[in-house]
Order: structure tokens, then sequence, then C-alpha cells
């Protein structure tokens, strides 16, 4: 059905192209700051794991939680977003869509279109397709986690991250042209409720998906009557090592993607974006740019950077100081390992009339300003804590508002996957006052006075599987 859907995206896309130019207006992405080494799963496991590292979510973030730091990274002020589309091949649940809730966190209004397409790694591209061929301006989040079961395929050479792309008129960079060649190679596949993705020998489908890489990178130039030498760069993804290392070596551009986000490892559905959004950061006007997909076929897409570019801003958020974990602590973040309950009352779910009746607080972090005395409430209030005016206030969003450390305090005995929970009091600047949990810290790292930012993680996980997020602090990063 996807592919079948893709076909008549393309359709769109030559007609919507033919009347506006349509292309990518802007970009951002996000890796985690944590990070494995792969030595620690080849002592652990008794097994080759390769060299380097791999990124690693945190026990709060999954799929949706990453997606939405890239698109704060990715929309500006003037953004007029009428479309949202979600892509990853881990979804934090399904059924309901989760795309809808992600356009709630980031303050789009109620009438944006919010779409959930995934369940592959084609589903990344997919997206692109869908973003390029709607009307107005359009968000494409891709995001997600590569986990298995232990010493598998995806645990050692997958990753973690996510980016996202704006779509509409006055592009950035121009979306020339867009080719696309399907096939059932039966390279990898997970059954639904399985852990992990099982693949075939790698020999085999390397060969198989190469071809159709190479023959689909071949057809693009021709029609568009370009040769290699045109090329300024080339982004290539694909889950197999193999089918990179031939295309690199075949196909020759000014530069290739880079290691600076080999490191990371493979990252699913979400590989695509991340290096297509640092080759974006690093090209010069003019330039041609070739992206390549191989999964279930093969795609790709031929770009061209405008004069813009070079007024372009874009967002990333890549950590200067990475954290290393060990593996029992990456097993438990990821569920893999269940550690010992601590003897306390099971999470309790959100209620769901609680959460609709405090719609802009629960999901934007939204809060209220006195209009009499001009004191910040949070949450927002009807009466002024300060000055007791009713109902004289307006809403003030709060999840971009820097603060500090006023105080906080350590409990050892509330449930986490990363004991003990930090809880502290902060203060924003420009006024108001919250208590919250912190996030990515420890005891002995966090100091009152310390900077924080808000972020939107997940706080519990309830016995009748209802997943409840919601905004904590996490210090202020470098590139934040």
């Amino acid at each position: 059905m996807l592919l079948a859907y893709m076909d008549l995206l393309h359709v769109k896309i030559r007609k919507a192209n033919q009347m506006s130019k349509i292309g990518i207006t802007g970009w951002g992405w996000y890796i985690p700051r944590y990070q494995l080494d792969r030595s620690a799963m080849s002592s652990a496991f008794r097994m080759n794991s390769g060299r380097g590292s791999r990124s690693v979510a945190a026990y709060d973030e999954d799929s949706m939680t990453m997606a939405i730091e890239s698109a704060r990274r990715t929309l500006r002020a003037e953004s007029n977003i009428n479309n949202l589309i979600f892509s990853t091949t881990h979804s934090p649940v399904l059924d309901k869509g989760n795309a809808s809730s992600m356009a709630a966190v980031l303050g789009l209004p109620f009438q944006v279109g919010a779409y959930d397409l995934g369940g592959s790694i084609r589903s990344g591209f997919g997206s692109l397709k869908f973003g390029l061929s709607q009307d107005g301006e359009s968000l494409v989040m891709l995001s997600d986690l590569r986990f298995g079961r232990p010493g598998s395929d995806d645990e050692i050479n997958g990753g973690d991250g996510a980016a996202s792309f704006t779509f509409g008129e006055n592009p950035v960079v121009e979306v020339v042209d867009v080719l696309s060649e399907s096939s059932p190679v039966m390279d990898r596949w997970r059954a639904e409720g399985e852990l992990g993705t099982q693949v075939w020998d790698d020999r085999w489908s390397a060969d198989q998906q190469t071809a159709l890489m190479l023959q689909v990178t071949k057809s693009i130039l021709e029609k568009n009557s370009l040769t290699e030498a045109d090329l300024g760069s080339i982004v290539i993804s694909s889950a197999s090592v193999r089918s990179v290392a031939t295309i690199s070596s075949q196909v020759k551009a000014s530069s290739l993607h880079s290691s600076e986000i080999d490191q990371f490892g493979f990252l699913g559905a979400a590989d695509l974006g991340v290096r297509l959004a640092w080759t974006l950061e690093n090209a010069k006007a003019g330039q041609y740019i070739l992206v390549v997909l191989g999964a279930d076929g093969a795609d790709a897409m031929l770009l061209k950077t405008t004069q813009q570019l070079s007024s372009a801003q874009f967002g990333r958020e890549l950590v200067g100081t990475v954290e290393q974990v060990d593996v029992p602590t990456y097993l438990t973040w990821r569920g893999l390992v269940s550690r010992e309950a601590p003897r306390r009352p099971d999470p309790e779910a959100p209620s769901a009339p609680a959460a609709a009746r405090n719609h802009d607080w629960k999901f934007a972090f939204i809060g209220s300003e006195c209009t009499a005395c001009g004191s910040r409430q949070l949450p927002p209030q009807r009466v002024c804590m300060s000055c007791g005016a009713i109902d004289k206030h307006r809403t003030c969003s709060m999840s971009s508002v820097k603060s500090t450390v006023k105080t906080f305090t350590v409990d050892r005995i509330a449930f986490s996957l990363s004991p003990p929970v930090v809880v502290g009091v902060i203060d924003f600047d420009g006024g108001g006052r919250f208590r919250c949990q912190l996030t990515e810290v420890t005891p002995d790292d966090v100091a009152v006075n310390d900077r924080m930012e808000m972020v939107y993680r997940l706080i519990s996980i309830s016995s009748n599987g209802v997943r409840n997020y919601f905004w904590k602090a996490r210090p202020v990063r470098e590139n934040s």
C-alpha cells in the first residue's frame, strides 16, 4: 500500500512543481547525548561488535520526543504549517496516531493535518515525497530507535536520532526530480509483536539493493542531463554497509556523507534525513545534491541549493560532550532487562478528560501572565497568586524560556528506569516558578543556579499501557 501511495505522490509532485517551486525551506536534526561503546557489547556478549560507538536515546526518550526536538530546531516564527507528517519504524503507540500529539506539543493550530506514515525504513523517503506534494507549508519529521535482541545487527550497527524538514514555496533547496524503483527484497523483516528485526545474509541482499540503487542513480542523472561530475554532494543511506561502500566507490561526487554521522550508527527511517540535514549545512549555493536510499527497492531525489542557502538558518543538536552508558543501563532503558520495581504503587494513567481540559498546558506548556501585575503562573490560574486579580491574564508560552535551578531534591524511592529521580524548583527568566523532574542529570552533577531548558519527555508508562509525557528541565546544551 505504501509503495502504491508513493507512486501517486510522485504524480502529484510533478504537477505541483509545474505550477510553483516547492522545495525545502528549513531543517533541523537531533542526536541524543548518550552513546554505547561497541567494545563494551563485545565484552558482554563475547562477539565481534565492531569499533566506535552508537547513539542511544535516554530512558525517557523515544521516536516521538526526539522528532519533537528536531522539529523545535526547524520551525521558525514565520512558519505556517498546514500538514505534519511523522515517520518511524518504532512507533510509541499504535492505532492512535502520534502526529496529532506532536502537533499539539509544537503549538500548531487544530486545523493542521497530522498524519503517521511509518512501519518501514523506506517510509522516511515516502514522508519527504508526501511533504513535497502538499499545498501550503508542510513539516516532515523522521525519527527512529534502532534496537533488538542483544548482539543483533540493529543493536550493534543501529543508532537513535531524528531530523525534520519544512517544505513550501520560495525554497532554500529546490527539488529538481524524484525517481523510485520498488522490489520486494527480503533483506530484513520484523513481525508484529517481535522485539527485533531479523536479517538475511547481507552478501546476497546487498547485491540486490546495490543494483537497484545504481540503476535509479543512473536514471535520474540521465533524465536531467547531468553527470557525476555535476554533483556537489551525494547522500547515501542503506542498512547495508556493503551497499553504501559500493555506491560510494562507484558514484563520484565532490563529497559524500560525513563520518560525523557514521559514528552514530544507522538511524533507520531517520538516517536519510539526518545525513541530508548535515549535508545541507555544509553545502554551497548552486550545488546539485543527490539523495539515494536503498530499502525495498531504491529511491533518488535530486536537489539544487539556491542563493538563499547562505542566509538560511538551520538547527542542529549534536552534543559536544558525549556521555557513555554501560551495557546493563542500555538494556534497562530499552526494556530488554527488567529491574526490580520499588515497593510503590504503579504509575497512574493520565486522565483523558483532564488532558483535554488542560490541552495547552499539558502539551504545549502554555502558562498564564497576569495583565494587572505581570506575574506568571505555572500551571495557568484564573486567580493571580501575586495580586489576587481574577480572570485578568493572557497566555504565555514557556517551552522555549530558559530557567535557573532554585533548589532540588533526590527521590531514591520513586520508580524510574534511571534512578534516582531528581526533582527541582526552577525560576524562569522573566518570571515564573515551577517544580518538575530534571533529566540528563545525576545527584552529583546538578547544583543550585544551574541553567536549564525545557524538553518534552516520557514521564511514565501505566499498567494499562498509556504513555504519559510532560515537560522536564535539563541542563542547557551547547548547540541548543
